[in-house]
């Protein structure tokens, strides 16, 4: 996995954790809905899905089946920096049309990753380690 900064073009990622991004649109049914958890110190931020940049952070909506989740955290920043301090990934093989799912993140030190929850609350799965800078 790469290391590199996290700037989306002519938009930045410190601009996506302000009022710039807008309202969260509403679900599509037809897709899987997955948000981030705002009960965290740090900003976890959406990157890609299967490879694709994302223009807006705070929220994936995936096709039903398997996809690879990107994520980026921000330790602490609280919106004052665009650079990631580390960046994961998911990957998750039963998204369901209508689901709605919620990574929560989980951190110990330097060991950061994510759980996939679904609306029930229950894990259906975990991040690998992050990558921290």
């Amino acid at each position: 996995m790469s290391l590199k900064p996290l700037l989306l073009p002519g938009l930045g990622l410190a601009c996506l954790l302000s009022a710039c991004a807008g309202p969260v649109p509403k679900a599509d049914p037809q897709q899987a809905w997955i948000d981030l958890s705002a009960e965290s110190p740090n900003d976890l931020l959406a990157d890609s899905v299967d490879g694709k940049r994302l223009n807006d952070g705070r929220y994936f909506q995936v096709s039903p089946g398997q996809h690879r989740l990107q994520m980026a955290l921000l330790q602490g920043a609280n919106g004052n920096s665009a650079q990631p301090e580390c960046l994961g990934r998911l990957d998750y093989a039963g998204f369901k049309a209508g689901g709605h799912y919620q990574l929560l993140e989980s951190s110990q030190g330097q060991d950061v990753s994510v759980a996939l929850v679904d609306a029930q609350g229950r894990p259906v799965a975990r991040s690998q380690p992050f990558s921290c800078l």
